[in-house]
């Protein structure tokens, strides 16, 4: 049928008197009437409301249209309704085009004439890039109801555990040898001060012996295709050299003859070449340290092979590459401990005793480095402890914003120490203090009564330290000079150090300061910018341990809702696809696709489009240029038909 023969039907949307206040619907009805492309008027007061629908509808089947324009509002508003309207119809949705002479002309152009001509501009528009729709097709596909949560702290764990309560399989993705993260490596809670490994040893017990949790540790998600309910995740997983039949029984760690610094103590103590993060972690299994190991840097020790009882050390074991299909992901990577190399004026790594907040909490545990014994350098106890607040914090060159949770913990010290050293003198130098709830405000309080000592500086920035008589000197504007043995910086949180790469794995945004973006800070805090994958803990800013498993239950739950078991999804249809005989095999549509949807057969030199991947952003129909790619929907005619309607109304 050609594009003369077709019949078009116009609907004229009144919206009560939000548009027929400024634009002469008359005028419109009696040009549309004139018009020889646009066959039937129709007008209605509410176009969206149930009796319009029913209008609408019966219009339809009545009038038997090849293409319908709808002129009323935005189509972000009421596109899919007429086009769910018009399937039942027997109309292919593609031939339903709108006009947006709402928001466009009646709500932004006072003078009513001119609101009318442009109006019949937009109609024209639509009615001749309608004329150029081709057919689309709905299709659908059920939804994968596995989890993949990237990240096995706090938030990770129990997002996984709360997955797999739901009968849900998960795979927890984590790129240390054992799962834990930050709070694995504290001892105390605050402001409850609950013990850490007591919190933490029946979860991750829970993990361990749920056959709904799949735990990849010692790995990293390195590819990401598909969306909501058809994800694919390809994860690299590093070999450890000792095979999971280890029990991590420590037999191997008296005979390792290699000594190297250890992360996990913050290379504050030394661990074996061959190690666990700590006793009891999941997975038990130890991990060789590849480039200290004297079997792979001369072969001159199998020390650890010949010791363990159970036969699991193999030194031919090889990085894997794993691929896992998932309806869902959440990220839960986490947060690093803000970086102070940098600012001069703390002396940090230029004088000894200087810690900043996490090198002190390892220092007061009692599986860190000294055992949990608070002692000097040279052996001594501190008699008198200064916490500086803010340290690297709400300044250009460091961390511009405040964390939020820091001075918690900053408050913390005092306490810490308080349980050895009950004698030492505390003093916390701040600026601003912020205690975001009652609980936190009243930890303060406790210790102000139990002796810590808050003083406050006018510029917090201005906080120098110095070394004096094996003492160090703090100064700081608007307090006196403070003499003490040993300092606590007390840094900010900043985004892991995945953050930026996984965020492009994703394809997903990043706030201005480094953090996963929301989908929407109030309504849809825990969705990413991408549908289907969720932000849990730390990952979408600094939070507090009990808002980490919040968010991340809230994640689950969000994640469940969608997720239904026997539930299909529809698939985007308005995708792109590739001519093969204009395709010229260049592949620089393959480069730029976000969706990684398109592939290169080699057999016949084209690149095609996976058309359930693929979420038509059009990115590729604008890089090809031979115009091989075609955007169903936003054909070039239909653009060039849209464009030539406004030009000659």
């Amino acid at each position: 049928m050609s594009v003369m023969q077709k019949k078009s039907l116009l609907f004229l949307c009144k919206c009560g008197a939000n548009i027929s206040s400024f634009v002469d619907l008359d005028k419109v009805s009696d040009w549309a009437s004139k018009a020889d492309h646009i066959d039937l008027v129709e007008s209605h007061n509410l176009l969206c409301s149930p009796d319009g629908k029913k209008f609408f509808q019966e219009m339809l089947k009545r009038k038997k249209p090849d293409t319908v324009v709808v002129a009323a509002c935005s189509p972000k508003m009421h596109e899919k309704t007429f086009q769910y309207l018009a399937e039942s119809a027997d109309l292919n949705m593609s031939y339903i085009q709108m006009a947006n002479i709402r928001e466009h002309c009646a709500w932004v152009t006072q003078d009513k004439n001119e609101a009318t001509i442009k109006s019949i501009e937009l109609i024209n528009a639509a009615a001749k890039r309608s004329f150029e729709a081709e057919p689309l097709k709905k299709m659908t596909m059920p939804v994968n109801t596995d989890m993949v949560v990237i990240g096995g702290g706090i938030a990770g764990i129990e997002a996984a555990l709360s997955a797999a309560k739901a009968d849900r399989k998960v795979y927890l993705v984590e790129k240390e040898i054992s799962l834990g993260g930050a709070v694995i490596k504290t001892e105390d809670i605050a402001p409850s001060m609950e013990c850490s490994p007591c919190l933490l040893a029946p979860r991750l017990s829970a993990v361990r012996s749920n056959p709904n949790i799949t735990v990849i540790t010692n790995a990293e998600v390195n590819e990401v295709k598909g969306f909501y309910g058809n994800f694919t995740v390809k994860i690299h997983k590093k070999a450890r050299y000792v095979e999971e039949s280890c029990i991590g029984c420590e037999s191997c760690f008296e005979v390792c003859p290699v000594d190297v610094k250890s992360a996990f103590h913050l290379n504050m103590g030394t661990e074996k070449a061959i190690h666990t993060l700590f006793p009891g972690s999941v997975p038990a299994a130890a991990a060789i340290h590849q480039e200290s190991c004297l079997h792979f840097v001369d072969n001159s020790c199998n020390a650890c092979m010949e010791a363990c009882p159970f036969g699991s050390i193999n030194f031919n074991q090889k990085d894997e590459d794993i691929e896992v299909t998932a309806g869902a992901i959440i990220i839960a990577t986490g947060f690093a401990a803000g970086d102070i190399a940098g600012i001069k004026n703390l002396k940090y790594g230029a004088i000894e005793n200087i810690y900043t907040s996490s090198e002190f909490e390892r220092l007061v545990c009692s599986n860190g480095p000294s055992k949990g014994e608070l002692k000097l350098k040279n052996g001594e106890k501190p008699e008198k402890i200064a916490v500086i607040h803010c340290a690297g914090s709400m300044r250009e060159d460091a961390l511009p914003y405040c964390s939020g949770i820091c001075c918690v913990e900053a408050a913390k010290v005092g306490m810490l120490v308080r349980k050895q050293l009950p004698d030492v003198q505390i003093v916390n130098i701040y600026q601003e203090l912020v205690f975001p709830n009652p609980r936190d405000f009243s930890f303060y309080k406790q210790q102000c009564a139990a002796g810590t000592h808050f003083l406050k500086s006018d510029n917090i920035a201005s906080v120098q330290l110095s070394e004096e008589k094996g003492r160090i000197r703090v100064m700081a504007h608007g307090i006196d000079p403070v003499e003490v043995d040993l300092v606590v910086l007390s840094t900010g949180l900043q985004p892991s150090e995945s953050a930026g790469k996984l965020a492009e794995i994703l394809n997903i945004d990043l706030e201005k300061d480094g953090f996963f973006k929301a989908d929407h800070a109030l309504l849809h805090a825990t969705g990413a910018s991408l549908d289907g994958i969720y932000i849990a803990g730390c990952a979408k800013g600094p939070v507090n341990v009990s808002d980490a498993v919040v968010t991340a239950h809230a994640a689950i739950g969000d994640a469940l809702s969608k997720l239904v078991p026997g539930r299909e999804i529809e698939l985007e249809i308005m995708t792109a696809c590739i001519d093969p005989d204009k395709c010229g095999g260049c592949k620089l549509c393959i480069t730029t696709c976000p969706y990684k949807a398109i592939s290169y057969n080699a057999d016949k030199y084209i690149s095609i489009v996976n058309e359930a991947i693929c979420r038509g952003c059009g990115t590729c129909v604008a890089q090809c240029p031979s115009g091989a790619a075609k955007a169903k929907h936003f054909t070039d005619n239909q653009i060039y038909a849209e464009i030539g309607g406004l030009i000659y109304a």
